[in-house]
């Protein structure tokens, strides 16, 4: 990372989590545009998301379930951890849903991501979503 111990140079490890944060902004982009196509090239084959409720998608059950309910995904306070050809992404995430009578739900969650770097590009394999309480 930039900073006095490296001269405030960029290292490898600021492109790499530049480039995570940037993937990450693309796939809460997709989410909220509904955009599965978008989504599905960001997932591994191999994905795995866990719900709030512990239920668990793959990526063509995620993929339907983003197509069937519409939302805004948002995200804050992301912490990205490299290790090698894996990576690991932490922070809150929200959601938002569009209610009928133009009323909406939010849910808040901790987030944990893994995403791994294969064939030159970063893919994310897994996401688990923790409930968080009301602050």
């Amino acid at each position: 990372m930039t900073g006095p111990g490296n001269g405030g140079r960029e290292t490898s490890a600021d492109v790499g989590a530049d480039a995570l944060v940037a993937l990450e902004q693309r796939r809460c982009a997709a989410i909220s545009a509904g955009d599965t196509e978008t989504l599905k090239s960001l997932l591994s084959e191999d994905y795995v998301h866990v719900h709030m409720n512990a239920a668990v998608d793959d990526r063509e059950g995620h993929l339907t379930g983003i197509g069937k309910r519409p939302r805004t995904t948002t995200r804050a306070d992301l912490h990205v951890r490299i290790f090698g050809q894996l990576a690991v992404l932490t922070g809150e995430l929200l959601n938002v849903w569009p209610l009928p009578g133009g009323e909406s739900r939010t849910m808040r969650a901790y987030c944990h991501q893994v995403a791994v770097h294969r064939g030159g590009a970063w893919r994310f394999v897994s996401t688990q979503l923790t409930p968080l309480r009301e602050k």
